[in-house]
């Protein structure tokens, strides 16, 4: 059993797709995976890629600086907010991930950069 990071239902391992070439279960379920994939797509075709010339608004990082970083992906991902679908911008991966892993919160956010100020 594993408790999914989106719907929060508590449901068998079945309902979840093997990640990282089957290491470990995804944390999201397949039913709101799927959820997940037509909003990213929705959200690509209306706002596509950046230009050649944009820079990561958080890391200030171009498409050079950030070849490699995305893995097999493409270097930009399409940021929204996931409480309300609505497009933030392109950024890179590393500070998508980075951004997820704080769950978008700005309060953890703010107690990081008060941790790394030493406050």
């Amino acid at each position: 059993m594993k408790t999914c990071s989106k719907c929060k239902k508590h449901l068998p391992s079945s309902a979840f797709s093997p990640a990282n070439g089957g290491r470990y279960l995804r944390p999201e379920c397949k039913k709101c995976a799927r959820v997940l994939s037509k909003q990213r797509k929705l959200l690509k075709e209306k706002y596509g890629y950046p230009n050649k010339d944009h820079i990561c608004p958080i890391c200030l990082r171009d498409e050079t600086q950030l070849q490699g970083t995305g893995g097999n992906a493409s270097i930009w991902v399409v940021d929204h907010d996931h409480s309300t679908n609505k497009f933030r911008g392109h950024i890179c991966h590393q500070c998508n991930r980075g951004l997820g892993l704080f769950q978008d919160d700005i309060s953890r956010i703010e107690r990081s950069i008060n941790y790394l100020k030493g406050v």
